[in-house]
């Protein structure tokens, strides 16, 4: 009997593993940190790099759209919203990239919407 229990917790304690999954938030945030972390790593050496910097931007904003599809709440997708129009104001790239540079990245607005989820974000994340 005790051995049909064992075997019975151990079941139990795999499905509810499966059925969690992983956290949404984390997997957008995480997802967004290392696009845009990339991007504003590139914007550092934009003056060394312009054309590699024109490359990750193309790149990064192309693949925004697939990030913020996984959005999990409204309150990230706003966020999302927020600082994507942030990024794309700016027609050169070389204004994009002074922008980035004088930014603080943690004061993206879904790197604030995330840490309110308890994920912390990294320019260099990726």
């Amino acid at each position: 009997m005790l051995r049909r229990l064992a075997v019975l917790a151990v079941l139990l304690g795999g499905a509810l593993t499966a059925c969690a999954g992983d956290n949404p938030a984390e997997h957008f945030c995480n997802d967004y940190g290392a696009a845009v972390g990339k991007l504003y790593v590139a914007a550092g050496d934009y003056g060394a790099a312009p054309a590699r910097f024109t490359a990750v931007a193309k790149s990064t904003l192309d693949e925004l759209t697939r990030v913020r599809a996984g959005a999990p709440n409204e309150e990230l997708r706003r966020a999302f919203d927020s600082a994507y129009f942030a990024m794309t104001v700016f027609s050169e790239d070389e204004g994009l990239a002074d922008f980035l540079v004088r930014t603080d990245f943690a004061q993206d607005d879904v790197v604030k919407a995330c840490a309110e989820f308890g994920i912390e974000l990294k320019p260099d994340a990726g």
